[in-house]
Parts: C-alpha cells; sequence; structure tokens
C-alpha cells in the first residue's frame, strides 16, 4: 500500500466560500502538512480532495454494466465476465483497497491535526474566528469527514467483504487513526459485523454534525443550496440503508437473521421520513442538478459531449462502446406494465419496440428509433443497426458499431449540439447521483418483502407497505395508481420479488448496482448468456428480428465474493483472503 505521510494531494481553493462546482473543478497540487495546517482556509484541503475519488463515475459504472447480463463493450468480448477470469492478480476493483485507505487518512488528518487541536477553520486568514460562517462550515467539516470516512469504508465493504476459509464472514481493516506505512501490513481483517457497526457509528456522527440538506440562496452560511454536492444528513441516512440492505442479503448473511432484514427496512423507511414522507419521484431528467430525490449528487460542471462522442450510435457521432443486451431490453415491460413474457401482454415480436415502457424509449437507442424520450417524435434520422445500415457494425465507420443491436441512451444529454464537431460542447449540466431516492424505495420494498409475508399491507412498526412504495417506482416510469401486473404480483412474496427485481435492474441499469445485486443476491451463477439481435430490413420496408448469443457468461460461487488484492494479502501473514481465491 502507497500511502503518504507528509506528502498529500489536496485541492487549491479560492479563498472564500465555495460549492460543489467550485471544489470538483480546482487544480491538484501536492503540499506539505504542515503547510496546510498553518494556513487555516487551506487546512479543508484534507477533506476536498476526497471527493472527486467519487465524482463523474459514469464511465467506470458503464464499464461494471459489462459483467453483468446487461451490456457488452462494442470491441471484443469481455473475458472476466465472459470466462469467469478473477484472481487476487486481476480485479477490477483492487485500486478500491489502496484508495479507500488513503482517504481513511486524509480523514483523519483532518481531524488529528486540524479539529482536535482546536485550529479554527477560517474562510480566509482574515476573517474573525467567530463569523457564524466559519462557525457552521467548521461543524460541517468534522461532520463531512466523517461521512467520508464511512463512505470509504463501504466502499471497502461492498468489494471485498466476504467468508474466510472457516467461513467466517469478514471484512476490511477497521482504521481509526494515523498509522505509518509500516502499520498497514500488521493489521488484520475485522469481521463483517464489526465493520458494519464501525461503518454505522461513522455516519450517526456524521449525521449529527451535518445539515440534513443544503437549500436557501444568497451568500453561504455553510448550509445554503451552493453547497450542493457535499455530504449531507440525508446522505448519511440514505447511505445507512444501502449498507444495511447489503448486510442483510444472502451472501452475507447466510443464515438469514430476519433482524438484519428488520434494520434494512427501518434504515430505509428513517430516509423515507426525514424525506417528509412517501413523495412521488421526480421525472427522469439525467441533467437536473437540483433534482430533490438526489440525496448525494456530484456534478462535473466541464461543459463537454465526452460521453456522447463515447456512447452516442455511428450516425449521431458516437463509437457506442457500451452496448445494452437483448436480455435488458426484454426486462422492459409493455405499456401497460405487463412482462412481455405474459399472456396478457400487448407485446408483439414482429414489432418488439412499439408499446413498451416509457424507460425503455429514455434508456435504451434501438433501430428505426428517431427520439430521445418517447416513443414517437423526430429528433434525429431513424437509427439503421438494421444488416448493412449505417448504424450496424462497421456501416458508417469502420471498427465502430454494435454487437448487440442496442446502443446506451441513458445519461445522454439530447442532441443540442453539433457532435461531428471535435470542439462541440453541451450546455447541459452532468449529474452524478451516488445516493437517491429510487434506490432507497426499492432497498425499503425488498427488506420488507423479506420480514412480512403480504405486500400489500404495512407490518408492526412500519408505515408503508412493499406494495405501497415500489408502486411510486412504477408511477414514475407511466403506470397509474390502477397498476393490475402490480396488483397480482403483490398477491405473494415470491411473485413481488420476482417484479421488484426486475424493477430494481430497470431502474438501477447502468449504475453499476446490477454487479453487485448479482453477488449479494448469490445469483450471479445463474445469469443468462448474453443476447443480441439481428436485424433484417425486408424489401417491404419493415423488419425481421432474430435473437443472436454475442457472449458467455460463465461466473462460480466464488464470484459471489471478490478477491482482495494480491498485493496487499503477500504483504502480511495475517491478512486472509475470501474463501476459493
Amino acid at each position: 500500500m502507497k500511502l503518504t505521510n507528509k506528502i498529500i494531494t489536496i485541492i487549491t481553493l479560492a479563498l472564500g466560500a465555495t460549492g460543489c462546482s467550485d471544489f470538483l473543478d480546482d487544480d491538484v497540487q501536492y503540499t506539505r502538512e504542515e503547510v496546510i495546517t498553518e494556513s487555516r482556509a487551506r487546512s479543508r484541503g484534507f477533506i476536498e480532495n476526497i471527493y472527486p475519488d467519487y465524482d463523474y463515475e459514469f464511465n467506470k459504472d458503464f464499464g461494471v454494466e459489462v459483467l453483468t447480463d446487461n451490456a457488452v463493450q462494442n470491441i471484443t468480448e469481455t473475458p472476466a465476465a465472459a470466462t469467469g477470469y478473477w484472481s487476487p492478480t486481476y480485479n477490477p476493483y483492487g485500486y478500491v483497497w489502496q484508495q479507500s485507505y488513503d482517504n481513511i487518512r486524509q480523514v483523519y488528518q483532518y481531524i488529528t491535526l486540524v479539529h482536535d487541536t482546536g485550529l479554527p477553520f477560517q474562510l480566509t486568514d482574515a476573517d474573525g474566528e467567530d463569523n457564524p460562517t466559519n462557525i457552521n462550515t467548521l461543524r460541517r467539516y468534522y461532520g463531512e469527514a466523517y461521512f467520508l470516512k464511512a463512505f470509504a469504508e463501504w466502499e471497502l465493504l461492498k468489494y471485498f467483504g466476504g467468508p474466510s476459509e472457516n467461513d467466517e464472514m469478514l471484512g476490511f481493516p477497521i482504521v481509526n487513526e494515523i498509522l505509518e506505512n509500516e502499520d498497514y501490513i500488521t493489521l488484520k481483517r475485522n469481521t463483517y459485523q464489526e465493520c458494519f457497526d464501525q461503518i454505522m457509528k461513522d455516519l450517526d456522527t456524521a449525521i449529527e454534525y451535518l445539515p440534513l440538506e443544503y437549500s436557501g440562496t444568497g451568500i453561504s452560511d455553510g448550509t445554503t443550496a451552493i453547497e450542493t454536492g457535499r455530504a449531507s444528513g440525508m446522505a448519511a441516512y440514505a447511505l445507512k440503508a444501502k449498507v444495511a440492505l447489503f448486510a442483510a442479503s444472502p451472501a452475507f448473511n447466510p443464515t438469514n437473521d430476519i433482524e438484519k432484514w428488520e434494520l434494512a427496512a427501518t434504515y430505509a423507511e428513517d430516509v423515507i421520513t426525514q424525506n417528509g414522507g412517501l413523495r412521488s419521484l421526480q421525472a427522469f431528467n439525467f441533467s437536473n442538478d437540483s433534482n430533490s430525490d438526489h440525496f448525494w449528487r456530484l456534478r462535473n460542471t466541464y461543459q463537454s459531449n465526452d460521453l456522447e462522442k463515447s456512447y452516442y450510435p455511428p450516425t449521431l457521432y458516437g463509437a457506442g462502446i457500451i452496448n445494452p443486451s437483448q436480455n435488458l431490453v426484454d426486462a422492459f415491460p409493455d405499456s401497460q406494465g405487463y412482462p412481455i413474457t405474459d399472456g396478457t401482454s400487448s407485446y408483439d415480436p414482429s414489432t418488439p419496440y412499439a408499446g413498451r415502457d416509457q424507460r425503455f424509449y429514455k434508456f435504451i437507442f434501438y433501430n428505426n428509433d428517431e427520439c430521445f424520450d418517447t416513443e414517437s417524435c423526430t429528433d434525429f434520422n431513424p437509427l439503421e443497426i438494421y444488416r448493412g445500415g449505417l448504424d450496424n457494425y462497421g456501416g458508417f465507420k469502420n471498427s465502430v458499431g454494435t454487437r448487440t443491436g442496442y446502443y446506451l441512451k441513458k445519461y445522454m444529454n439530447n442532441l443540442d449540439f453539433d457532435p461531428s464537431s471535435l470542439s462541440a460542447t453541451t450546455t447541459q449540466p452532468r449529474v452524478y447521483v451516488q445516493l437517491g431516492l429510487t434506490e432507497v424505495y426499492l432497498g425499503y420494498a425488498e427488506a420488507l418483502n423479506e420480514i412480512h409475508n403480504d405486500p400489500t399491507t404495512a407490518p408492526a412498526g412500519h408505515n408503508f407497505s412493499a406494495k405501497e412504495v415500489l408502486q411510486k417506482i412504477r408511477i414514475r416510469a407511466g403506470y397509474t395508481s390502477s397498476d393490475p401486473h402490480l396488483d397480482n404480483s403483490s398477491s405473494n412474496q415470491s411473485d413481488f420479488e420476482v417484479l421488484l427485481r426486475n424493477e430494481r435492474r430497470i431502474e438501477l441499469c447502468f449504475t453499476s448496482d446490477r454487479f453487485h445485486d448479482l453477488r449479494r443476491w448469490k445469483e450471479i451463477v445463474n445469469i443468462e448468456d448474453i443476447k443480441g439481435v439481428k436485424v433484417t430490413k425486408n424489401e417491404d420496408d419493415t423488419f425481421s428480428y432474430e435473437d443472436i448469443i454475442v457472449e458467455e457468461r460463465n461466473y462460480e460461487e466464488k464470484n459471489y465474493y471478490l478477491p482482495l488484492p494480491y498485493g496487499e494479502v503477500i504483504k502480511s501473514t495475517i491478512l486472509e483472503q475470501n474463501k476459493g481465491w
């Protein structure tokens, strides 16, 4: 592990009140600890430098999606998924170990060298120490420190939690102080429960010191909307719910301790309560930087069409480097909410893209598509993903195109610029959401369904039923409160679980959650091979569709868990590897 000691990386800030758009944009430079602690305004650099590690992770999330049954990359097969090839020396998340401990160290540098020494934070070195804004900011930074520590710990637990060779469920080595580099090789893994408890303790501290949310305008007093993008009380509540859901899941709760599911439901309901009750979800808008459903959103304020150039179809001058699968497309219901395999469904395989769930048109580019939002509009020329068409592989440009017959639309900005220009930009914001209300609703419904055999009623101690909460997801998707398929699926736990997991797959596609869901459910060994579609244009200008196999998926039971990085294990005689690795 290469942990910095006297040299730390910080974000240099203007000596004034700043919000998210500032601390995510500033240049990085190396500054010694003593310089930071001597300059009160710069002392926040210990905290500011951590945020960029969790900001704008679209490309990483899209790359993780190809490890599931939702997508492939368009150039070549995905070895880690296609062959189940993992090892301690090959782990897509190996970097998380060092990054997380680097961030925990910086948190304790701030707490130990700044906060605990009584060094008053000042927005500028000339400010008075009793300035109300300085006082609020000092309090907030302490809360931010504990939230960011908890988030780093959560990443360690999510990626590296797993059983030892004797089936003891382990987490990560807990660190609650500044350590020297050589000290890390003496650490052993704490139990999963100990790590869970530590994260919850740190989040409770964060909640005590953070504003519940950032709101209001004008000069910042440390809590106004200008600070959006920082950790908040709502973000801490949401993270508690997420960590608890993971801990209750089959891979990490092998005895199916119902109390863990109860805790996950309680923490999710805490978020709902703090958020003002069971509210309707905001409309899909991936450039909305003031969406109240986003508890922790980090935005990249650079105006750029980099994502569009990478993921748009070729005739929109994109490279289409990630291709959604037919498997994912088949998960979208018809326009009435029925699965396309249901006998009641209006789905017609001869016109497979007509009359589908509204989310399909917002998330997926498909053959003959010509709109960003709905089934019928003309934002651009119809896409030609049929054999011989310009958007088929190699049709418009050699070695560019789709292997599955689909392109990624979710998160892409509408075509408000010339995508063919190297200098083209988009004026729309680019919002990256780490923690949001949608996931809280899905987690609450899942946990409640595990502890209560009637999805239509709220069990004792809870105010909402699993069906009520999932209905909010379905209504935002375009279905009314009259939802026959939801009614039918809510008649028992098993059918409700099938619907819930499918809704989670759709809502959270291309967020990296699918990969971790398949692991925690112990379902990754059961995922199907990746399908695509071969589209043929007929002489009468109609189209024919044929499913094809694009890639295989061959995971083993050990893939429920990820291996610890080989470099960390080999340096230590007491750092246990996860079982099977």
